[in-house]
């Protein structure tokens, strides 16, 4: 196994979840670092463009980015011993991030009522999974209505783990869903950043948002503290949101000529739209998260 190629696989990861994928890559490096593979100067310097170059690749996600800035401190500092201290780093950070999902689904079963509701999600997210896990009540008398997501598909995996923890859970194309609306009762979902007044999602959130809003649907966005705009550095905090083109390839293998194929994994949709975003220790009206103070 090479050290290397192994982190290299987590800049092309379009299935994971933002937490779980940073959650993934700790675990890598956690155990890299205690093999005793990451320890030459050389492997710093590989390591510090690395994690650079994955938040560079998935710009959208705001938990990247956090995580960046703190591990970068580490790794610039000059000394001998890098390797012990960001061993050290990476440990506390894992106690105080990992069950962060669990914190924000308590939150999350607190204060929503799932009984015997139809709820409509879309893509995949930790958190809402872990929602699904949590509830304690009739599963059976839950209906989730579940996009496919595409391109990549990664709605058919959340699907199959939440229908395993015993919910009725249909399958529906990522523009199927609005058959459903008169049925639905709730939209959960969500999200890989949090500006000051709209948040970033897969595509398809937005049509979701808007069509629920106009039926007078309460949704609900899950995000850990991490997300939120004020989190971020002080050069970050007013960025406008911008993503590159995924490869065309993934929507059409072989067009004819004259068609151009546009795919972008994610989309803008308004704050405003939003009844309540959850996270780990409060529920917040989006005019709460756009006056937040920053924290950096």
């Amino acid at each position: 196994m090479n050290w290397k190629a192994d982190l290299k696989k987590f800049e092309s990861d379009n299935y994971s979840g933002s937490a779980e994928l940073l959650e993934q890559y700790i675990e890598l490096i956690l155990y890299w670092l205690e093999k005793g593979d990451l320890q030459s100067t050389k492997d710093r310097g590989f390591l510090m463009d690395h994690v650079r170059k994955l938040q560079e690749s998935h710009k959208t996600l705001f938990v990247l980015v956090h995580f960046y800035n703190q591990i970068i401190r580490v790794l610039n500092e000059e000394r001998e011993e890098w390797g012990r201290n960001l061993l050290g780093f990476l440990r506390e950070y894992k106690v105080i991030w990992s069950k962060v999902s669990t914190r924000l689904a308590t939150q999350a079963v607190s204060v929503i009522d799932m009984s015997q509701k139809q709820i409509l999600i879309h893509s995949q997210s930790s958190a809402v999974k872990e929602v699904f896990h949590q509830y304690s009540g009739n599963r059976k008398k839950i209906k989730v209505i579940q996009t496919e997501s595409r391109p990549v598909f990664e709605g058919r995996m959340q699907a199959s783990m939440i229908s395993r923890l015993g919910y009725e859970v249909t399958l529906v194309p990522d523009v199927g869903f609005s058959r459903h609306l008169g049925e639905i009762n709730m939209i959960l979902l969500g999200a890989d950043s949090i500006y000051r007044d709209y948040f970033v999602n897969k595509a398809g959130t937005y049509n979701i948002c808007l069509a629920g809003k106009n039926a007078g649907i309460p949704i609900y966005v899950l995000a850990d503290s991490r997300k939120f705009w004020s989190n971020l550095p002080p050069s970050r905090q007013e960025m406008d949101y911008y993503e590159e083109q995924k490869p065309e390839e993934e929507i059409w293998l072989d067009p004819p000529n004259g068609i151009s194929v546009e795919n972008y994994y994610f989309e803008k949709t308004p704050s405003s739209w939003v009844d309540g975003f959850i996270t780990e220790e409060d529920v917040l009206k989006p005019s709460q998260v756009e006056n937040m103070k920053p924290t950096l």
